[in-house]
């Protein structure tokens, strides 16, 4: 299932999944895509304030179905990453989403609530920025175009090509932190056929080693066309005796003996680069001499 495609006079809502956010950052990510001649409408949940979190998970869940059910909206943006996005997920109508069926987009924290609502819905969702990164978002061209029906093109030149091979299938994946949050709970996605995509932030090797196997215990890697590899920025130091593994030591490790193509330091993270990402939408995946492309197939709208 797919949502319409995004068209300029089109009006985009905004709520926050996770975090709260200043009306200051709402204000100037407004001005900004009006300036890019769309529409804005900014949900009142987006600046409440709980402690770290933009109020309950029940006002969260609230705001969504409000925006999902207004029939002006056409787009949904999350206002920005941070927890607890993940309280909202056994509290959405998802027969809503299926009955008004729109572009829903972030990353981050957001991975849980895009993952969930494809594997529930079918509803290609999208991993990409949240609202308060726009005006200093350096695809927003790549992304607007992906969200308006192109299949547009992903600079896959500063990739590294882990493992050779072609592969073709959904795309599925965001956080990897998120998509361990997900495993064994009824809305762990579906990844057979899927070329599965990750990145992190912030966390120290040894517990993304930790995550890797998890994943791998529970199944996820059993049944994948691909494997691709964003940023994992900021990565820290365990204290004591050093870790000593490297990502590509622990991808090589938990994957061993698949025969799929794997591509690290792909452009999409929450460091410099971060290409929209249609989660379902299909892609295929190629490698050859050392180099890697990934391609959509087909538009991720209507």
């Amino acid at each position: 299932m797919k949502a319409a495609a995004l068209k300029k006079g089109d009006t985009i809502g905004v709520m926050a999944t996770s975090n709260w956010v200043s009306q200051e950052d709402l204000d100037k990510a407004k001005t900004y895509i009006e300036g890019l001649g769309y529409k804005v409408l900014i949900h009142p949940q987006a600046t409440e304030r709980l402690n770290q979190s933009a109020g309950t998970a029940q006002s969260k869940v609230n705001a969504f179905h409000d925006l999902v059910k207004n029939p002006k909206i056409r787009a949904i943006f999350g206002a920005r990453g941070g927890n607890r996005a993940i309280t909202m997920i056994d509290k959405i109508d998802f027969n809503a989403v299926v009955e008004n069926p729109k572009i829903i987009i972030g990353y981050s924290d957001l991975t849980v609530l895009i993952n969930s609502i494809n594997q529930q819905t079918g509803l290609v969702t999208f991993h990409g920025p949240v609202f308060r990164d726009l005006p200093t978002h350096k695809d927003t061209a790549h992304m607007l175009d992906l969200l308006s029906g192109g299949t547009p093109a992903m600079d896959f030149s500063g990739s590294r090509v882990f493992k050779e091979g072609n592969a073709e299938g959904p795309l599925i994946g965001g956080n990897l932190s998120m998509l361990m949050a997900l495993s064994g709970t009824p809305w762990q996605p579906d990844t057979t056929g899927a070329i599965l995509f990750i990145e992190d932030v912030g966390d120290h090797m040894s517990r993304y080693d930790r995550m890797l196997a998890h994943l791998r215990l529970a199944g996820w890697f059993n049944h994948i066309s691909g494997l691709v590899v964003g940023g994992f920025t900021e990565t820290g130091q365990d204290k004591g005796t050093p870790f000593g593994f490297t990502l590509d030591d622990s991808i090589g490790e938990h994957l061993a003996g698949l025969n799929i193509p794997i591509v690290m330091d792909a452009p999409f993270g929450h460091g410099d680069k971060l290409y929209t990402l249609p989660v379902g939408g299909k892609a295929k995946l190629e490698t050859a001499n050392g180099k890697a492309a990934l391609t959509l197939t087909a538009p991720a709208v209507k």
